[in-house]
């Protein structure tokens, strides 16, 4: 377990301790690194690593058929829980958010390549335009309508730059087509980026909030993303016929805390953004002690 936390854990959390405590000194901030995460770096490296890989079309399918299990499980538990506390809708609907759209792309597909080896890249990518997907439409359906589903949450979901990556990669993977070095060294180069950049981002986002005193919604959406997810996703993954390093990054990447796009969304659409935020600081902190499990368990 020592190991992990070392050669797992370690870079990561480095990496988002520089961001928290050197990022202020030299006037970096949220805003910028985040927009440039979002627009350029990921949809780069959404089409570098999903352009050439080669992935079965049924490796595909299982992965996100074993990834919206586990989203769907930890969103129901989560909703039971905030529910049974007495939770109007608005809150309830935080605590889903908080309970399913987990950080799969700041630290899940640095974990999957720490843990597992830089060859499960494509396999975390594939997860990550699930999550990311189902994320964004749920939570901006949920904060924006306060009624469920909307079809403007829908087109922001398949909009997103990360999504345009991925589709843009898929005619080019199916067809098996030959991307100039000119494009594709420049291409490779910025998408290397991304892992770094995001996790600087993370420990700056992290700074500015209160982890002393957390809200009553970690009650419900801790054991829903922290356990549930990822118990889900595992079982659904051995059901599904995934094995190995496949089976493996879809418990990793059900383990990760809350996305630091929760508390954007809920700051955005003012749908209880202390209690998002409280869900997110907390179970990211709690992640340091299950996240290690997760990994022991993908790796074994």
């Amino acid at each position: 377990m020592f190991n992990i936390l070392v050669s797992v854990m370690g870079p990561v959390v480095l990496i988002v301790a520089i961001g928290a405590l050197v990022g202020p000194r030299l006037g970096l901030e949220v805003r910028t690194l985040s927009k440039l995460a979002y627009w350029i770096l990921g949809p780069a490296f959404m089409f570098d690593s999903l352009a050439d890989a080669d992935l079965p079309a049924e490796t595909v399918l299982n992965l996100s058929m074993a990834s919206v299990a586990a989203f769907a499980a930890a969103g129901l538990v989560g909703a039971i829980i905030s529910m049974a506390l007495g939770n109007g809708f608005e809150n309830v609907s935080a605590d889903v958010v908080s309970s399913t759209y987990g950080n799969v792309g700041n630290t899940g597909i640095a974990i999957c390549v720490f843990a597992l080896g830089e060859q499960v890249r494509a396999e975390a990518s594939v997860v990550m335009v699930v999550v990311n997907t189902l994320g964004v439409l749920a939570a901006v359906s949920l904060a924006s309508s306060r009624l469920g589903f909307s079809g403007r949450a829908l087109i922001t979901a398949i909009t997103t730059p990360l999504a345009l990556g991925a589709i843009a990669a898929l005619p080019v993977n199916t067809l098996d087509v030959s991307i100039p070095q000119w494009l594709d060294r420049p291409v490779t180069l910025v998408a290397g980026a991304l892992i770094p950049v995001m996790l600087l981002t993370l420990g700056l986002q992290l700074r500015e909030v209160d982890v002393r005193r957390p809200e009553q919604g970690v009650i419900a959406s801790a054991p829903a993303k922290l356990v549930v997810a990822p118990l889900v996703g595992w079982f659904a993954a051995a059901a599904l016929g995934l094995t190995g390093t496949d089976q493996g990054v879809v418990l990793l990447q059900a383990s990760m805390p809350p996305a630091v796009f929760t508390m954007l969304v809920a700051v955005e659409h003012d749908l209880v953004p202390r209690r998002v935020t409280s869900s997110l600081v907390t179970l990211t902190a709690a992640a340091l002690v299950t996240v290690p499990i997760a990994v022991a368990v993908a790796q074994g």
